[in-house]
Formats: C-alpha cells, sequence, structure tokens
C-alpha cells in the first residue's frame, strides 16, 4: 500500500512541473559586435610598434554574465534572462583588440601575455557596463579605465577613464544592448584619438 500512494504521489507531480517548466521566460543572449571597417593594407602604420592588450578586468558587478540595471547609485540588480553571450570582460577584450587593428594605429594588436614580444600593454577596467534608469528615462552607460604601460621600462605612459553615456530610446533590455554596443565603440574611438597622439 505504501508504494502504491509513493507512486500516486509522483504522478500528481508531474503535471505541476510540467505546467511550472512552461511558464519559465527564455533566456535572451546578447553580443558586443558592431562593424568595423577593415584597415586598408596600403597605408603605413602611425605607430611602428607592436601593442599587446592584457585581458581586461571588471568590477564585481560586471563580473556577471547576466545585464546590469541600476536605478540609483548604491544598489545594482541583474536580469536574470537577459545575458551576455560571454563574461564582459571577455566580449570587451576581443572588440578591443579587433577595433585598434583595424585602426592601423600600430603594426600589429595583440593578446598580451600569449604572445608577449610587444613595445606596449594595455589595460583596462570596466567600472561601468549598465543600464541606468533615471526619471522617466532609461541610459545605457559604459565606463573603461585605460593604461598603456612601456613594456621595456614597464612605466606608466597614460592612463584615464572613458565613459559614454546614450540615451535608449525604447525601455528594453535589446535597446539597452544596441546603445552599450555604442558606447563601448565610441570608447575605444576615443582611446584611438588619445594612442594617436602618443610617441
Amino acid at each position: 500500500m505504501v508504494k502504491k500512494k509513493r507512486f500516486h504521489f509522483i504522478f500528481l507531480l508531474v503535471p505541476f512541473f510540467c505546467v511550472c517548466s512552461s511558464n519559465i521566460p527564455d533566456t535572451h543572449y546578447y553580443l558586443i559586435d558592431y562593424p568595423i571597417e577593415p584597415k586598408s593594407n596600403k597605408s603605413e602604420p602611425v605607430h611602428k610598434t607592436i601593442l599587446g592588450v592584457e585581458r581586461f578586468k571588471a568590477n564585481p558587478l560586471y563580473k556577471d554574465e547576466r545585464l546590469v540595471y541600476r536605478e540609483s547609485q548604491y544598489e545594482g540588480k541583474y536580469y536574470n534572462y537577459h545575458r551576455w553571450i560571454t563574461n564582459p570582460e571577455e566580449l570587451i577584450t576581443n572588440k578591443v583588440i579587433e577595433q585598434l587593428n583595424a585602426s592601423n594605429l600600430f603594426e600589429q594588436v595583440v593578446a598580451f601575455p600569449k604572445y608577449s614580444h610587444v613595445d606596449y600593454v594595455l589595460h583596462g577596467i570596466i567600472k561601468a557596463l549598465e543600464e541606468w534608469d533615471e526619471d522617466d528615462q532609461w541610459y545605457a552607460i559604459v565606463n573603461i579605465a585605460f593604461k598603456l604601460v612601456d613594456r621595456k621600462t614597464n612605466q606608466i605612459v597614460w592612463q584615464n577613464s572613458i565613459e559614454k553615456k546614450n540615451k535608449v530610446s525604447k525601455k528594453n533590455p535589446p535597446e539597452v544592448v544596441k546603445e552599450i554596443n555604442m558606447g563601448v565603440k565610441q570608447c575605444i574611438e576615443e582611446l584611438q584619438i588619445i594612442l594617436k597622439s602618443i610617441h
């Protein structure tokens, strides 16, 4: 009799789990993947040096693959079903390498320390990569701290943070991601201008 009661209990639970699982929202995955113009092979690089890009780090709130949104300075929240395809540190590091390579500022831009024979090393910390809700307006905020180090002397050549704050036209995560992509692109473009002037 005990066994029969257990089986009846299990069969009663099966429809319950089926109903619950059907109500779970789909998980959406996002990329940092805006188009970049390829560099021309005909033109000489601005600096005849090799730049190494160390894997970027991120402040604790932005290490997670879930999208971050904030409504106040002192609280960060996550979207559980809206995520980056991989961690933001990897996504942004790869985009920095790709965009700087296409800029023709250096002979080559490579991952460091995978390739150790470099003249300069670029370090980065992701200080913000988020949706910011302010009154009735949403914004996408990107803030990256960059540091350029001379590989031979180990001296800091330049360091600063670059921040971009773009309005989001529609209040939904895909539109936030679109503007975050724009913010990352703008941060790297500003970095390019600075690196161009450094000798």
